[in-house]
């Protein structure tokens, strides 16, 4: 098997026919992997099952009648999705009573939402004026009718209009579109089993006619843990033994089980302009439906299946010769199999003698069938397989079923992983879905385009962490610490600026930096958000530039500022001296502007000599130019003074900024260094900026030297713990990329409504 290689791209050197989307983002629930992707394709790659077996001893225990779970015909088996009575309410802001009335599967898509987000790298919850839309389907309520229905005391609790808005389907979408504040379309699917694949045409259709600039496609099923089996009938759907064996002599049908996905797909020239991660490409897709084109409602039409398929390559204009793995339907059923390779044949068989052979995939056999889920299911499975260009095994195959007829096609079964070559020198791929009841889905997937190389740093970066509450902010950070540690160091700029701008801002918070090589420093401890009451500037006009490489190197602000002041002062005649107090003023005014453009607002500004020039500049009294003007001696009549845009404390009261302000200001610019103890400012914390000695304010003022880049990073930081600072300026951000970054560690909190039977025996035994 090849090494897994992360094929995914942030950027590439053509431009594109604008016509394709990006997979930017995805999140699962799955049997046996449950939140997590890297387990799920490790399961996928080494074909392993996730169905578990019930003992009669949990059945009857379950409420399970004795006579079913003595049926011969009974297998108790099911992909069970862990945790699936869990749901994180705080961070919804629901009540716990809503949340256990509400439809788990909800619940579950809800939770994939927001970490799809984050695996995009952007916010969970979205600013005002997105166009983000959602296109979410969930199998059929079982949650309602099994344990919410007889609940007389929480069906009158939750009234009408509250219990049918926690459970019906209609809500599915637009749920998620009022938590996460997404504005674009938002939409509930529904086509049985073929629904989250439709969902992802859809959302697609929909970036492409700019309906949305970005979309959450998927779905959900999940059934109360009271559905701990099923009965097989010869023929039927459901298999025999509990193994979903596709395209197996030994198939006899699926296993039905529990799961959710969702993917953030966003244009693919957006997607690139807007550094994203590029997982893999949607080069087009179709649905349509069989109509009375097959045997019965629910049977598999071939015609249909072969006419959507051949209508999304159509759309992807792509030769079919170029696809190198199928995604099954696969349920691994006697009807279903042999009429989907039919089907497959219709498109794909080929009469050039040096056609590759394309591989079948069904991840049916590894989780079991999730129903709505399933397509979606696929589609990730197979975005996995395109990155770590790997094809993986089709589990349980031993002979391949002769009814299938395989021979003189392109295709063939994997038994086991290999490494996948392209084929004309690109990877592609389709996925199927077919819900029963005729509606069809097919997508064209291709690999991520090949990367163009982005300037990487290698300076100390500030790591932001929040959650909401302590324990989960306590887990994150301790995730985030692993992630930073194992980060190479020209990727933890981009790291970092993925978890500042794409995560939510919640109450409780850490920062810390990373150190040399990489490393994290030691974090600092999870903190509340207090109620702060703002942070103000004393600028003392200390600091040097010289050996103050670490700040001009990492932060354009103070480069900016810097470069500025350096230009002004090339053609000029200047002893020692003078030079050091411009030095000076360039530092503290640099280290002033860096601050506010990490999202350090000051209330007020306070400094004295040298540090009161450097205020004036700060709130827009005067230029950068007048200010070292003044401090040179040159002639500066002309001097413009403007008014402060914030308080700024001097000596002597408020700074004059009218015609009789040059005075003022020039004997200013000739003290020497005199800081100015300022005034109490109900309770805000002041930063004493450009110091290198000592700070003034007492040992509970922070010191910002002028040659310390990490330090002004560590303030900023702690700022941020406290509710001081905000958005950072985008300067900071030229050239990064969005990562893949630890999401956020859902609370496992059961709300769940017992069913009867389980109800009766937990009150029997209080």
């Amino acid at each position: 098997m090849a090494e897994p290689h992360d094929g995914a791209a942030v950027a590439v050197a053509e431009p594109h026919d604008g016509a394709a989307v990006a997979v930017v983002g995805m999140a699962v629930r799955v049997p046996g992997a449950g939140r997590d992707l890297d387990l799920f394709w490790h399961h996928v790659v080494n074909g392993i099952d996730a169905v578990t077996f019930f003992t009669p001893e949990q059945l009857l225990g379950w409420g399970v009648p004795k006579d079913m779970v003595e049926r011969p015909d009974f297998v108790p088996a099911r992909a069970v999705l862990r945790d699936a009575d869990r749901f994180d309410h705080r961070l919804f802001s629901y009540s716990p009573s809503d949340a256990a009335l509400m439809d788990p599967q909800q619940r579950i898509l809800l939770e994939c939402a927001w970490a799809a987000l984050e695996h995009a790298g952007h916010p969970p919850v979205a600013a005002d004026g997105n166009r983000i839309g959602v296109y979410v389907g969930t199998g059929l309520n079982v949650y309602l009718l099994d344990n919410v229905w007889p609940d007389e005391r929480a069906v009158e609790a939750a009234g009408g209009l509250g219990l049918i808005i926690g459970s019906d389907k209609d809500f599915a979408g637009t749920r998620i579109a009022y938590k996460l504040n997404l504005q674009g379309p938002a939409l509930t699917v529904q086509t049985a089993c073929s629904t989250s694949l439709v969902a992802v045409h859809q959302a697609a259709q929909a970036l492409l006619t700019y309906d949305a600039d970005m979309a959450l496609a998927g779905g959900a099923t999940v059934a109360p843990p009271t559905r701990r089996g099923h009965l097989h009938e010869p023929g039927g759907i459901f298999s025999s033994d509990g193994r979903c064996r596709t395209f197996d002599a030994a198939a006899d049908g699926t296993v039905p089980g529990d799961g959710a996905g969702v993917v953030v797909l966003k244009r693919l020239d957006d997607a690139l302009r807007d550094g994203d991660t590029v997982h893999a490409v949607i080069r087009g897709s179709a649905v349509n439906n069989d109509g009375a084109r097959k045997a019965g409602f629910t049977a598999p039409g071939p015609t249909g299946q072969a006419d959507v398929i051949s209508a999304a390559i159509g759309v992807a204009g792509v030769d079919p010769d170029s696809v190198g793995l199928v995604e099954t339907h696969g349920t691994g059923t006697a009807l279903g199999d042999p009429i989907e390779v039919a089907a497959l044949r219709q498109v794909f068989d080929s009469d050039r003698p040096d056609r590759a052979p394309c591989a079948l995939g069904a991840a049916k056999s590894v989780v079991g069938h999730l129903d709505t889920a399933a397509g979606v299911i696929g589609l990730i499975k197979t975005v996995l397989a395109l990155k770590h260009r790997v094809v993986p095994p089709i589990a349980h195959l031993a002979t391949p079923n002769p009814a299938v007829r395989l021979d003189g096609s392109v295709f063939e079964l994997p038994a086991t992983a290999r490494p996948w070559a392209p084929i004309d020198g690109v990877r592609r791929a389709g996925v199927s879905a077919f819900g029963i009841g005729g509606t069809n889905a097919h997508v064209v997937l291709e690999e991520a385009p090949p990367a163009r190389p982005r300037p990487r740093r290698h300076v100390t970066e500030l790591v932001l962490v929040s959650a909401k509450t302590a324990a989960v902010a306590q887990d994150s950070l301790d995730r985030t610490v692993a992630c930073v540690a194992q980060t190479a160091p020209g990727e933890l700029a981009d790291l970092a600026y993925t978890l500042r701008t794409g995560r939510a801002r919640l109450p409780w918070r850490a920062a810390f930096l990373t150190g040399s090589h990489g490393a994290p420093a030691a974090p600092r401890q999870v903190d509340a958000r207090t109620r702060a009451r703002g942070v103000a500037l004393h600028l003392t006009g200390a600091g040097e530039l010289t050996g103050n490489r670490p700040n001009y190197d990492a932060d354009p602000v103070y480069r900016r500022v810097v470069d500025e002041g350096v230009a002004l002062l090339r053609d000029r005649d200047l002893d020692e001296a003078v030079r050091q107090r411009c030095t000076r003023l360039l530092a503290c005014v640099g280290l002033a502007r860096s601050l506010r453009s990490r999202g350090v607002a000051p209330r007020a500004l306070a400094g004295g000599g040298l540090g009161a020039v450097a205020c004036a500049v700060v709130a827009g009294v005067m230029s950068v130019a007048d200010a070292l003007a003044l401090v040179c001696g040159a002639d500066v009549d002309g001097l413009r003074l403007g008014p402060a845009e914030l308080p700024v404390h001097v000596p002597g009261g408020q700074p004059p900024t009218g015609p009789d302000g040059l005075a003022y200001w020039r004997a200013r610019a000739a003290e020497p260094l005199a800081p100015a103890v300022p005034p109490q400012l109900d309770g805000a914390l002041w930063i004493e900026v450009g110091t290198s000695v000592t700070a003034h304010l007492g040992p509970d003022a922070p010191a910002l030297p002028a040659d310390r880049h990490a330090r002004l990073l560590a303030i900023v930081g702690a700022l941020w713990q406290r509710g001081l600072a905000g958005a950072w300026d985008p300067v900071h951000d030229s050239g990064r990329r969005r990562l893949p970054a630890p999401t956020y560690p859902f609370a496992a909190t059961r709300h769940y409504l017992d069913a009867p039977a389980t109800r009766l025996d937990s009150e029997r035994q209080h």
